[in-house]
């Protein structure tokens, strides 16, 4: 990898942006015979994989990990040698009354009446659950997202209250607005199978398996393999796109590059400024910020693992500002030297070190005013969610433009998505 203001030598594809949809980008190019160089505007390439180091230990301060229901990820990481851990311990959610598991199934829809995360139900909504099993495999076979399946299966009660914690939590949408095609997209082929949707879910996902993993060490690692043997330049934010003879001209404030093809792995907002350089529109999508907060302890009841790998909230309580928090080193016990704890934030402003603290021991109900090693705290701007008719009009208009374009903004927020997109890279 490269930084700062290096001449760059005519190279046939310049992908702009250094985040992981441009890195794998540049990376199926150039094994492709394509010479490339990678533009990063940041100071350093990675995106929404980020790293951190606080308490004498590098974690992750970005995504943590990737679904498991895409082999893309897990292939690319046995593509670049990487070693790769499923987590350690039980996800938990937390309510007011109680501290539950999280259902052990498929988006938080569970596959077994047996799932302790059916005790936060009523006795009528764990009976409403139960006729999901004589129900037709018909009912909810036109269902869409995963809330509109769940509901029509089991009830109301599994989307708001096993499916929210989990889809609000970590995609940041509601149950109702989680597509099948992109989130789950076999469950509907093994409803139409097994004949209910709990057996659908078992079948998918066994009792005890995992959802995500990681490469062990944290998904910072798969950023440090991907930008070997790639011209990767940070710092290098590119001010304007535009045609110039037969291909494109890229400016940077060190100079202007010159490419035959060009590939644009921007945020929403940059991909329409670059864009509107060579004459193509497309509309605007906002994003909102979201805050990782990490706080490395050493509170010694800790190791007791006293909520399990994490929590996510199933009511908010006006006490606690934090949407989740995860207990970084107890999911990956590769981390040694102190506790990691991971909350997670929305909102303009990020959270201080006070107001992290002061969540963190309500939510593992221990005082840990007096047991910080460390403080950090990470922005992401959250893409907005892109429909699959303005996905497909904008694919269209930039390829009739001659460029590629390719990032979570438009593709999927989650790591199997934006590498499978990169497929479409001919």
């Amino acid at each position: 990898m490269t930084t700062g203001t290096d001449e760059v030598s005519s190279p046939s594809t310049v992908v702009i942006g250094g985040g992981l949809a441009g890195l794998v980008a540049a990376r199926r190019l150039t094994a492709k015979g394509e010479r490339v160089v990678v533009l990063e505007a940041a100071p350093q390439p990675g995106g929404m994989i980020a790293v951190a180091e606080l308490g004498g230990v590098r974690v992750d301060a970005g995504a943590e990990a990737y679904a498991t229901r895409s082999a893309a990820a897990a292939g690319l990481c046995r593509e670049l040698g990487l070693e790769v851990s499923r987590p350690s311990g039980t996800p938990h959610v937390w309510w007011p009354e109680r501290i539950v598991p999280l259902a052990d199934g498929v988006l938080g829809i569970p596959g077994s009446l047996e799932d302790p995360a059916l005790a936060i139900l009523t006795d009528d909504e764990r009976a409403r659950v139960a006729q999901d099993l004589v129900l037709s495999p018909e009912v909810g076979a036109d269902a869409t997202t995963a809330g509109q399946l769940a509901a029509a299966r089991m009830g109301e009660a599994v989307p708001a209250k096993l499916m929210a914690p989990l889809t609000t939590g970590v995609y940041r949408s509601d149950p109702m607005d989680v597509p099948l095609a992109v989130f789950a997209p076999r469950l509907q082929e093994a409803l139409a199978r097994e004949g209910s949707l709990l057996a659908a879910v078992a079948s998918l996902r066994a009792p005890g398996s995992a959802a995500v993993e990681q490469p062990v060490g944290g998904m910072f690692r798969l950023v440090e393999k991907l930008v070997t043997g790639l011209d990767v330049r940070a710092a290098q934010p590119v001010l304007q796109l535009r045609r110039g003879g037969a291909g494109f001209l890229v400016e940077t404030p060190s100079g202007t590059i010159p490419a035959a093809r060009v590939v644009l792995a921007t945020p929403a907002a940059a991909t329409q400024r670059l864009l509107g350089g060579i004459g193509v529109q497309i509309p605007e999508f906002p994003t909102s910020p979201a805050h990782v907060a990490l706080l490395a302890s050493d509170h010694p009841a800790l190791a007791e693992g006293p909520v399990g790998s994490g929590l996510l909230m199933g009511e908010r309580d006006p006490g606690i500002v934090a949407r989740a928090l995860t207990h970084y080193s107890w999911k990956w016990p590769w981390v040694r030297r102190c506790h990691m704890l991971r909350l997670s934030y929305s909102g303009e402003v990020p959270p201080s070190r006070a107001m992290c603290v002061e969540d963190a021991s309500r939510l593992t109900k221990l005082d840990l005013s007096g047991h910080i090693l460390g403080f950090h705290v990470a922005t992401h701007q959250m893409p907005a969610k892109v429909t699959g008719a303005q996905r497909d009009e904008i694919l269209a208009a930039t390829q009739a433009a001659g460029v590629d374009v390719v990032g979570a903004w438009l593709d999927g927020n989650g790591i199997g998505p934006v590498i499978e997109a990169t497929e479409r890279l001919a």
